[in-house]
């Protein structure tokens, strides 16, 4: 299996398990909040999260597969973070949940028309800083994993 396809796989499979975490939720659990500094962040605003990466990452991948250096070396994520995913939280769950589900396609489908060599590109990623588009893209379900394993620990308490 090429790491192309293996890569696009892995990404529709944990986008399918984060829609199934999403959708086990009781009515209760959206409103719970998981993280307490800053800007607190509920369940709900954490799915907005997700929500906003999964469009804008896509997007940097292509800028840098295309040649671009990435975002700037002061590239700010917790402003952005808390900017973006603000507003996309003032959205309900069905509208987040059909718009991840869609994201989370557009990039599979990206994924699918790499190359190996696109794979390889290089360019500097908001959290990872200098990194190659492999990279970038696992952390793209890794992330989520964090995140829920999160959630779930709260919940769980």
């Amino acid at each position: 299996m090429s790491a192309v396809q293996k890569i696009a796989d892995t990404l529709e499979r944990e986008g399918q398990k984060t829609l199934a975490f999403f959708d086990d939720l009781s009515d209760d659990q959206w409103a719970v909040e998981v993280y307490s500094d800053g800007d607190r962040w509920t369940v709900h605003h954490l799915l907005a999260h997700f929500t906003e990466v999964e469009g804008s990452i896509p997007k940097l991948i292509k800028r840098i597969v295309g040649g671009d250096p990435g975002v700037a070396e002061d590239f700010d994520i917790d402003r952005w973070n808390a900017r973006y995913t603000m507003e996309l939280s003032a959205h309900d769950r069905d509208y987040l949940l059909a718009e991840f589900k869609s994201r989370r396609s557009a990039t599979v489908a990206m994924v699918r028309g790499f190359s190996e060599e696109d794979l390889e590109a290089s360019g500097r990623h908001p959290f990872l800083g200098p990194a190659q588009v492999k990279d970038m893209l696992k952390l793209m379900y890794i992330h989520l994993m964090q995140h829920q394993r999160d959630i779930r620990d709260v919940l769980n308490r």
